[in-house]
């Protein structure tokens, strides 16, 4: 008998009494103001972060049927047109389609930046990129070759492994910084983002790439995901991942990429750029408790949220809006409700992306924290698209329809398998 992840108590569960979390920041942290200055992003809309922002404010959806991934299809997002060509060829022979996105989001980051490495020593820029898992396309093809008894290229293991992206950005760039790879499941990338400005705070580097960026449109991810029933098995792309819907049945995977480069405030007004949001603050924890189900008392998220609070010096009541990890699961959009208003409240707005562009896993967080930037520059926060009827147990204020807003400080969410919890608060820039 085939094991269930999601026990029939796990919405019943009562976790036992945890203590409050501390404030534990180095006290030479938060001394420098640590701004975005460059953001790139593919998604299953296509090419650029401007692509993205415009699709999801006219409410398109770019979910549709997938065959053949799973015993039955489904509902999926992927990638499915030509990536930029300006990846070298033997770069894209050599490297999984993970690194693939990873670098066309980066050069675009880069260069919206405008190219930080003209004016910052090459060894004080660093590379954080998160991910799931790998090149997992590329191990299967990989494999399914070797029992064919072919040869193996001499690039296979340089290919699939996880740090490749974070690698390559840094060859295809020419940094010598810290280079890091986050592999936090669905936190993935906002982890990246946190440790990233962490390095600048702590003056480990003066500019960091950091984002994440994932490709698992694979037979064995899809149908294993299905088997811990967090994938939804409507085939109605349109209802298929509703977030804080009272119907709301399931995830839809989606893959992509974005990237931000990071700089230490001085550094980047110094060199004539101007940044388009701030990263106030840095929160992570962990549940401690199941390996894919959130804790019954949402404990972990709680304790992210909280801590990028009080890493960003910001209390509840300054939060105007809250970029939802909202994946559209049963339980989970349940538990992260709770845990919002129990540490923001229920006065601020509250949406998901998801919905539009589906879970791109280890890189939903900095697709969402792209989209963040672009809600604090356009005062406009795009709907929780799937999202009709807002379940009425859920307390909070559920953007539906895009709306213009006031938004000054927000916090985005990224919660993965493992209890994996990570949260970073953003504001906009002012000088």
């Amino acid at each position: 008998m085939q094991e269930n992840l999601f026990p029939p108590d796990a919405k019943n569960r009562v976790s036992a009494p945890r203590p409050e979390a501390k404030d534990c920041r180095p006290p030479e942290m938060g001394q420098c103001r640590v701004v975005i200055t460059g953001m790139g992003a593919i998604t299953p809309y296509g090419i650029g972060v401007e692509t993205l922002w415009t699709e999801l404010l006219l409410g398109k959806k770019a979910l549709r049927m997938v065959e053949g991934l799973s015993p039955k299809a489904l509902v999926g997002a992927p990638i499915d047109f030509p990536l930029a060509s300006d990846i070298h060829p033997k770069v894209l022979r050599q490297t999984d389609r993970f690194v693939h996105f990873a670098l066309v989001a980066a050069k675009e980051a880069w260069s919206q930046a405008g190219n930080p490495a003209l004016s910052v020593p090459s060894h004080r820029i660093g590379v954080v990129i998160g991910n799931a898992v790998g090149g997992l396309g590329t191990f299967r093809s990989g494999t399914l070759s070797y029992e064919r008894g072919d040869r193996l290229s001499p690039f296979f293991v340089p290919a699939f492994i996880p740090n490749m992206a974070a690698a390559r950005i840094a060859m295809e760039l020419s940094l010598h910084g810290m280079n890091l790879t986050v592999t936090t499941a669905c936190a993935a990338g906002t982890d990246a983002l946190g440790v990233a400005a962490d390095m600048i705070r702590m003056g480990r580097a003066d500019v960091v790439v950091a984002g994440g960026t994932e490709a698992l449109f694979i037979p064995e991810m899809v149908t294993g995901l299905m088997q811990t029933r967090a994938l939804s098995t409507v085939s109605d792309p349109d209802q298929a991942c509703r977030p804080f819907d009272v119907n709301r049945s399931g995830m839809v995977m989606g893959e992509g990429a974005a990237i931000l480069v990071l700089e230490r405030e001085k550094v980047a007004l110094a060199r004539g750029a101007k940044p388009y949001a701030q990263i106030l603050g840095y929160g992570s924890a962990g549940d401690g408790e199941h390996p894919a189900a959130p804790a019954a008392d949402g404990h972990g998220q709680q304790w992210a949220m909280d801590r990028a609070l009080r890493d960003a010096s910001i209390t509840p009541g300054e939060v105007d809006y809250v970029n939802a990890h909202g994946t559209a699961t049963v339980i989970g959009d349940r538990s992260e409700w709770m845990s919002i208003a129990k540490v923001v409240g229920t006065h601020c707005a509250v949406s998901s992306i998801k919905g539009s562009v589906g879970h791109l896993l280890g890189a939903a967080g900095s697709v969402e924290a792209v989209v963040s930037a672009k809600i604090l520059n356009e005062q406009v926060i795009p709907a929780t698209m799937g999202c009709e009827h807002i379940d009425p147990d859920c307390p909070l204020d559920i953007v539906t329809s895009s709306r213009a807003a006031s938004v000054e400080v927000l916090l985005s969410n990224s919660f993965g398998l493992g209890g994996q919890n990570a949260t970073i608060a953003m504001g906009r820039w002012f000088e």
